[in-house]
């Protein structure tokens, strides 16, 4: 039996945590490494990495995502593969501490669901390359309304992918200012992961925050219909 990939992704302080909760609560492994947010720590080293990206290739691309789903699926890693997420782990300027990921693991996934997937918010500045790269995946994009976003205090990801939508930030933005960018950084990510993600239909799952926290039970049902896969509780 193939495989179920399941991502989520938004904006950063989007609600992204709540929705991986309910994929922990029904068995679904998420990776090893997890912080508090329940963000999969391997992806944050392999991709939350601004310098890397603005000159990685295509190629280079699918080689960090071969190293996270071989990780992830318990098989061990070649001596270039390793090599890579050395130099991941050592250059990425976004996140500083040192984790040990163990390049023999196994037995990971659970054989009853048959599922593994991740959540880091930073998924969706890589939607198309990881749609592309996993045929089987589920991508869910978690939307919060855009004025909470602007006075969230989590602006990691203007701070880190601003400059590609053409926000720049001097650092001496007051509170007001840093509001106004960030809502613009919402409108422009936004529609610019929707027009992605427009092209892949089935695979996708647009999740209302709002709703999700309003009518959790009918939210939660829509995503496990969208998995496809029955889920015992």
């Amino acid at each position: 039996m193939s495989k179920t990939i399941v991502a989520i992704g938004a904006l950063g302080g989007s609600g992204t945590r709540a929705v991986a909760k309910v994929f922990l609560e029904m068995g679904v492994f998420m990776g090893d490494k997890l912080n508090i947010s329940k963000d999969n720590l391997l992806f944050t080293i392999l991709f939350k990495n601004p310098i890397w990206y603005r000159t990685s290739s295509k190629e280079d691309k699918e080689l960090r995502l071969r190293i996270f789903q071989k990780y992830m699926e318990g098989c061990e890693l070649n001596l270039s593969e390793s090599n890579e997420l050395d130099k991941a782990i050592s250059t990425n300027p976004t996140f500083k501490k040192r984790l040990n990921f163990n390049l023999k693991q196994t037995g990971y996934i659970n054989e009853k669901t048959n599922i593994w997937g991740w959540k880091e918010p930073n998924t969706q500045i890589f939607v198309s390359e990881i749609l592309n790269f996993f045929p089987q995946l589920k991508y869910i994009h978690i939307l919060r309304h855009g004025i909470d976003m602007a006075f969230s205090n989590n602006n990691q990801q203007l701070n880190n992918w601003g400059w590609k939508y053409g926000i720049e930030l001097s650092g001496n933005e007051d509170k007001n200012q840093i509001a106004t960018k960030q809502l613009e950084y919402w409108v422009k990510s936004t529609k610019d992961v929707l027009a992605k993600i427009k092209v892949f239909n089935e695979k996708v799952l647009i999740l209302n925050h709002s709703k999700f926290c309003t009518q959790p039970q009918q939210e939660i049902d829509r995503i496990i219909e969208f998995i496809g896969i029955p889920i015992k509780w």
